[in-house]
């Protein structure tokens, strides 16, 4: 079932957060741009969480472990936001385009975990028919 519309969200989200990772910088301090490479725990945080969209695509089976992966996803996604702020904490920064690209993988991660549960009450529902 790879066919599906929230696996297409989650691949989504799986390639942006690569794409922000290795190719769109954070923060910006005067003429230079600062990458997502400085900060270790936010890029962990978002290369797990792209690895947990991954993983969540096969587990089709299972809607309400996809509907708890996906919640996860997006709180690494948060997560990594807060530990970039509270890192310029003090610092005479600019936000780059980067940081706000992190809301495209968040918002396809939240339409991915909508499209689940909808799922998830069609095929309860078929089941309190038969």
């Amino acid at each position: 079932m790879i066919q599906r519309v929230q696996s297409l969200f989650f691949f989504f989200a799986a390639i942006s957060l690569l794409v922000i990772i290795y190719y769109a910088p954070v923060l910006q301090k005067g003429d230079e741009f600062i990458w997502l490479e400085n900060y270790k725990y936010a890029r962990y945080a978002l290369l797990f969480s792209a690895s947990l969209s991954v993983y969540t695509i096969f587990q089709f089976r299972k809607r309400s472990r996809q509907i708890l992966l996906s919640s996860f996803s997006r709180l690494l996604i948060t997560l990594s936001l807060i530990l970039i702020i509270l890192e310029i904490k003090g610092e005479e920064m600019k936000f780059a385009y980067g940081l706000f690209l992190l809301l495209i993988p968040y918002l396809t991660l939240f339409l991915a975990g909508y499209f689940v549960k909808k799922d998830e009450k069609l095929v309860k529902s078929a089941d309190r028919i038969r």
